[in-house]
């Protein structure tokens, strides 16, 4: 199978909306709240900070304690949805401990506007009739691949694992919406895939899919993230592909660097309404 490069498509698009700022003299402007001290949390929020400069514009990582109470982190939202210096608002997610039981309320309060990741849930209620201001980036990033490998987003049969509400559902949603045939498969359990033109394996065991999961000629998209022997993989063996082919987009390297793209692709949207 072709490996292909994230890295590459990701600073592709990061180039054109830097050229794009650069023209229209635009600074997208992005806060990221992050809640406690999680390291993995921390290192996706410099990343996000590190993207957002390159583009041409600025991120504020407003770094809160993991003690903070929900009445307080709601008015911290709403304190940065009434600062019209600010194109884009995220909450880095997961939230630690009992915090976690109100993510939605925290997602809610976030100003549709300026919801440049896709969670607040009436944004996600809108992508059902296409009104979304903002696809979610996960999802972005696959589109993005599938119509660079693809040629387009319809008429393929396409099997998605996994049940998430960053990737799969909307995901889903917009290809059923371009014509594409999707099956879905919340959770793999040593089932038979569907033969099919692309997969997105986001759930999965660490390595569990090889050469005999997947239909010769597909694209496969990677979106699981694991700790294995102490380095980074996704659910694809990509050692046991043997030589089959088509397409993989592969952990490490693949998927997350487009993510954080696609992130930016939003917040210049966001900047330019």
């Amino acid at each position: 199978m072709e490996i292909l490069n994230g890295s590459e498509i990701a600073n592709e698009i990061k180039l054109r909306l830097k050229q794009e700022n650069e023209r229209k003299n635009m600074v997208p402007s992005l806060v990221v709240i992050v809640v406690g001290d999680d390291k993995e949390s921390l290192v996706y929020a410099g990343l996000k900070e590190k993207a957002a400069e390159f583009i041409g514009g600025k991120c504020q990582l407003d770094l809160l304690p993991a003690s903070i109470s929900r009445e307080k982190l709601i008015k911290h939202i709403e304190d940065l949805n009434r600062n019209n210096e600010i194109d884009g608002v995220l909450l880095q997610l997961p939230l630690p401990g009992e915090l976690e039981q109100f993510t939605e309320d925290f997602l809610s309060t976030i100003d549709p506007a300026k919801d440049v990741d896709g969670f607040n849930p009436g944004n996600r209620g809108r992508l059902y009739q296409g009104q979304a201001p903002f696809i979610s980036p996960a999802a972005r990033a696959c589109m993005e691949v599938i119509n660079r490998t693809k040629g387009s987003l319809s008429n393929w049969q396409i099997t998605l694992v996994g049940d998430s509400f960053d990737l799969i559902i909307p995901l889903a949603i917009v290809l059923t919406k371009q014509g594409s045939r999707v099956s879905i498969i919340p959770d793999y359990k040593k089932a038979t895939l569907p033969a099919s033109d692309i997969y997105v394996i986001e759930k999965g065991d660490p390595l569990v899919f090889n050469d005999q999961h997947i239909k010769a000629g597909a694209l496969v998209i990677d979106a699981g993230f694991h700790w294995n022997q102490g380095k980074v993989c996704g659910n694809v063996n990509r050692d046991k592909m043997g030589e089959l082919s088509g397409h993989l987009m592969s952990v490490p390297g693949g998927i997350g660097p487009i993510l954080i793209a696609e992130l930016m692709n939003n917040l210049c949207q966001a900047a330019n309404r």
